[in-house]
């Protein structure tokens, strides 16, 4: 965790009131917070920091699917972006969509140059998180990475600290984001709407979280119109993963009171655009 944050993280419960650290906090040579406390001045919820990463939710969670099972689990964490996600993308749009298509098409959607908080909701090994603090080119916010995982936390500032990035993770749920109502400039969900359980509560925080002003950009995996392709996704359903068609999801940000601005479909990948 960095001072950086300090700015933005706010009481899940109390969410008009930012936290507070308390005496006592330990720092490394690069300026990032590794051993402390946070307080909410309102209720007296502690947040921990242990190893560099921020707990707001403190007590361990049941997860709600296999899944999200799965997602806590140390070797996935460790597996998910040397394995899996490179080649993720081209295999569910059935077109070449490696990262130097995703990546730029995020950049130039979510204009993390215009400063401010950056937040990667659901943010796994934090590949967002890290693209959007390289694009923020220097300018005054910071970036902040959310997990309800541990495991990927951990190998997210892993992935940072070898790059030289100051991103701050913290472990909480997307349905109870720790920020102040318009508090975000920037949000970005990549792929985990599909597994992240109740889907309107987390587009509710979402839109409590972001700016008038700000732009968010989610990509999910909707419906797929082949019946095998739909077969599969049956099987992976009783497991957790959620494949909305595009009407559901268009729906769904309609209800959270978020306004979509563009939206684009690569076989099964959905990129959108909401403000």
């Amino acid at each position: 965790m960095y001072v950086e944050a300090l700015e933005y993280l706010a009481c899940p419960q109390h969410p008009e009131v930012l936290l507070e650290l308390i005496e006592g906090a330990e720092y490394d040579d690069q300026g990032e917070l590794i051993t402390g406390e946070l307080r909410c001045p309102t209720c007296g919820m502690r947040a921990t920091v242990r190893e560099g990463l921020v707990d707001v939710i403190g007590t361990p969670l049941m997860p709600e699917s296999i899944a999200q099972l799965a997602n806590v689990l140390p070797v996935a964490a460790w597996g998910y972006e040397r394995t899996w996600r490179p080649q993720s993308l081209s295999l569910l749009a059935g077109e070449p969509f490696d990262y130097n298509r995703e990546l730029p098409l995020l950049v130039g959607l979510t204009m993390p140059e215009r400063g401010g908080l950056i937040v990667d909701v659901a943010c796994s090994n934090g590949l967002y998180a890290r693209t959007l603090e390289q694009a923020r080119q220097g300018t005054p916010g910071h970036v902040i990475g959310i997990d309800h995982s541990l495991a990927m936390l951990q190998q997210a500032r892993a992935y940072a600290l070898a790059e030289g990035l100051r991103i701050t993770y913290v472990r909480a749920k997307a349905q109870a984001l720790p920020f102040a109502p318009g508090a975000a400039a920037t949000m970005a969900m990549g792929g985990s709407l599909n597994e992240i359980g109740d889907i309107p509560t987390a587009l509710r925080e979402l839109r409590r979280v972001l700016d008038p002003t700000g732009r968010c950009v989610l990509m999910n995996l909707v419906q797929a119109e082949e019946l095998p392709a739909r077969a599969l996704q049956g099987l992976l359903g009783a497991g957790g993963v959620a494949f909305p068609a595009v009407a559901e999801v268009n729906r769904l940000f309609a209800l959270a009171g978020l306004r979509l601005r563009a939206q684009w479909q690569y076989g099964v990948v959905l990129f959108s655009l909401v403000t």
